[in-house]
């Protein structure tokens, strides 16, 4: 489908260069419009091919087309989208009337987890992997003394 779309475009650019005999910016394929940007000076020398009638110049330049060329598919306007749906057109009168919108419901607050799962989690985190440490300084004091002896 990608090719096609790059098909579609060079030929667009092609056919309005030579029916309007100007370089554009934007071009509209089906119901898309694309923004094109020319790398380079190549935009330049394509009006200069059309200023001199050089149709040479321009089929070679032309060929060049696919790899000097960048394009990006533009957002379509807000005004040209589909129209609204009656739900929405409905929810649209009713603020110009002056209704006030209608607001969702909040979300319960989540649930509390206790203390000691959450500090048992914090702590098995934080402990090196390996190597446990001693749970009461009276453990240490004694390993301790028994590496000393």
């Amino acid at each position: 489908m990608a090719a096609r779309t790059d098909s579609a475009i060079l030929h667009e650019i092609v056919r309005i260069i030579r029916e309007k005999a100007t370089v554009p910016e934007k071009i509209r394929i089906r119901t898309k419009q694309y923004l094109i940007t020319y790398l380079e000076d190549h935009r330049q020398r394509l009006e200069e091919a059309m200023r001199r009638h050089d149709s040479d110049r321009l089929g070679m330049l032309f060929g060049q087309l696919p790899g000097r060329i960048k394009y990006q598919m533009m957002k379509a306007a807000r005004g040209a989208a589909k129209p609204a749906p009656k739900a929405a057109a409905k929810t649209a009168a009713g603020k110009k009337a002056g209704k006030p919108a209608a607001r969702p419901a909040p979300r319960p607050a989540p649930k509390a987890k206790s203390a000691a799962k959450t500090s048992a989690k914090a702590a098995a985190k934080t402990a090196p992997k390996g190597k446990t440490k001693a749970k009461s300084g009276t453990r240490a004091g004694a390993k301790r003394r028994a590496a000393r002896a």
